[in-house]
C-alpha cells in the first residue's frame, strides 16, 4: 500500500511538471505551420493565438500581421525561436519541424486533412486541448453537409470528376480520388467522386477520365484571374472528348483546395454545379 501511493505521488508530480501542468505558462503563443490548420484555428476563435505562420496562409486577412516562419519543407528556426512561442502545430508530421519544437523544449502537434474524417479529428482535438469554438465549427460544417444532402435528394447520386491539376493543352490530369476530403464531401451529400480506385490524387490520361464516364467535371483553378481563356480552353478541350458543355465547370475561387475554416463554402459551391 505504501508503495502503491509513493507512486501515485510520483505520477502526479510528473503530470503537473510537464507540458501543459501548473508549473508551465500557458500555451497562448501558436506557430502554425499550414494554410488549413491556420484557418480553422481562426475560425474556431484561437487567432489570438498565433504568434507565427508559414508562408503560404493567406486567410483570413489578419494573417498579413503575423510573422511568417518558412514553409513545411524549410522553417526557419531563428523565426520561430525569435517568437517564443508555447507549442508548434503543423499539418503533417514534420520531422524538422518536431526537432524545432524539441529542441525548444515545447510541444508539438500534427494534424491531417486529406480526409473530412482528419478535419474533424483535428477541431476535436483543438476543443479538447484549449476549447474555443472549434466544436461549433464542426456542428457548422454538419449542419451545412445536412442541408446540402437535403437539397441534393432529387439530383443524386451523381458521379462528379474533380480535376485539381490540368495543364492546358495536356492530354492528362491530376484529379481527387476516392479517399479525399472532396469525395468525403461529395459521399455526405449523396454523390460519389469518379476517380482510379487507389490513391488520394490520381493522375488519369484523358481516355480515362471519358472511360470514368462522370456526371459532371468539376476543374478547379483557385486564384487563377485569367478565368475567361481557362473557362475557353476546357470547354474546348472536354467537348473534344465528347463531354458536353453544361456538365463541365470552372471553379477560381481560392479556398478550393484548402479543407480549413471555409470547409462549408467548398461543398456549398461543388453542389452549386450539379443542382
Amino acid at each position: 500500500m505504501r508503495y502503491r501511493i509513493i507512486t501515485f505521488l510520483f505520477c502526479l508530480v510528473c503530470a503537473c511538471s510537464g507540458p501543459g501542468g501548473s508549473g508551465d505558462p500557458p500555451d497562448e503563443r501558436f506557430v502554425v505551420l499550414g494554410p488549413s490548420l491556420v484557418e480553422l484555428m481562426f475560425s474556431s476563435g484561437l487567432g489570438d493565438r498565433i504568434v507565427g505562420v508559414d508562408r503560404y496562409s493567406q486567410w483570413p486577412p489578419e494573417t498579413a500581421e503575423i510573422t511568417r516562419v518558412g514553409g513545411y519543407i524549410d522553417p526557419s528556426y531563428e523565426s520561430i525561436a525569435s517568437l517564443d512561442p508555447t507549442s508548434i502545430h503543423s499539418s503533417g508530421r514534420s520531422t524538422r519541424i518536431m526537432g524545432i519544437a524539441s529542441s525548444l523544449g515545447i510541444p508539438f502537434y500534427s494534424y491531417c486533412f486529406d480526409s473530412l474524417e482528419g478535419v474533424y479529428l483535428a477541431l476535436d482535438s483543438l476543443h479538447t486541448r484549449y476549447g474555443a469554438g472549434a466544436r461549433e465549427l464542426r456542428d457548422r460544417i454538419e449542419r451545412v453537409l445536412d442541408s446540402l444532402a437535403v437539397e441534393m435528394e432529387d439530383a443524386a447520386p451523381l458521379g462528379v470528376m474533380i480535376v485539381i491539376y490540368h495543364e492546358p493543352g495536356s492530354s492528362s490530369m491530376t484529379v481527387a480520388g476516392r479517399d479525399s476530403f472532396f469525395g468525403d464531401i461529395l459521399e455526405r451529400v449523396g454523390c460519389f467522386i469518379q476517380a482510379p480506385a487507389a490513391g488520394s490524387w490520381p493522375m488519369v490520361s484523358a481516355e480515362g477520365a471519358v472511360s470514368l464516364d462522370p456526371d459532371h467535371v468539376i476543374c478547379l483553378f483557385p486564384g487563377r484571374e485569367d478565368s475567361a481563356s481557362i473557362v475557353g480552353s476546357e470547354l474546348s478541350f472536354w467537348s473534344g472528348l465528347g463531354i458536353d458543355a453544361d456538365r463541365v465547370h470552372c471553379l477560381f475561387e481560392p479556398y478550393m483546395m484548402i479543407p480549413g475554416g471555409r470547409l462549408d463554402r467548398i461543398a456549398v459551391r461543388i453542389c452549386s454545379c450539379l443542382l
